[in-house]
């Protein structure tokens, strides 16, 4: 399954993201746990805004620096409005 196929499925049952992400400098902080909201299309990089757990706000991720990503069983209820 593709990155976005992974990201509409959990999206549309309301599923936590887990991902690993690569920051520009290199780094990752490893695991972070996301809740989708919507994708985006940013200085002509595609990505997605998503409610970060553990920062306790909204970011945008690019899809090119996702290194991993699974689907949890834990749900979430919608802080904004999902669009898919």
């Amino acid at each position: 399954m593709s990155l976005v196929d992974t990201i509409r499925q959990a999206a549309l049952n309301r599923n936590i993201l887990k991902i690993v992400y690569r920051e520009k400098d290199g780094t990752s902080e490893g695991w972070r746990y996301l809740e989708f909201y919507s994708f985006s299309h940013d200085h002509g990089e595609d990505g997605f805004f998503a409610w970060d757990l553990g920062k306790n706000g909204i970011r945008r991720f690019s899809f090119n620096r996702v290194d991993d990503i699974q689907i949890m069983d834990q749900r979430y209820n919608p802080r904004y409005r999902v669009e898919i």
